[in-house]
């Protein structure tokens, strides 16, 4: 019995050496995937500020094309008025001679 106890014992423990061994190797690839992983969210975090500084430089030229439009728009409406009162004097004109 002794003899049969003792083989259980050595070949549970070479089986947890086994065991051991592979969670050695599982755990030194997991430390590797963390650094790749570590090193990609830091390019990742380098990238996502650089597209946020993008975003707001559009952001900016929006802001500015937008008052260059509202200008544009008003000098046009204020063109149109002077036309509309040149029109109004030249047809007025007109009016007048018949």
């Amino acid at each position: 019995m002794t003899i049969d106890r003792l083989d259980r014992i050595e070949e549970i423990l070479a089986q947890t050496t086994a065991l051991a061994q592979a969670n050695a190797a599982e755990n030194a690839s997991l430390r590797s995937s963390v650094g790749e992983l570590s090193s990609s969210v830091g390019e990742l975090s380098s990238t996502v500020n650089s597209l946020v500084q993008i975003v707001e430089v559009h952001q900016q030229n929006f802001e500015v094309s937008q008052r260059n439009f509202e200008v544009i728009m008003s000098e046009i409406r204020g063109l149109r008025t002077e036309s509309q009162r040149i029109l109004e004097h030249l047809f007025g004109r007109e009016e007048n001679r018949e």
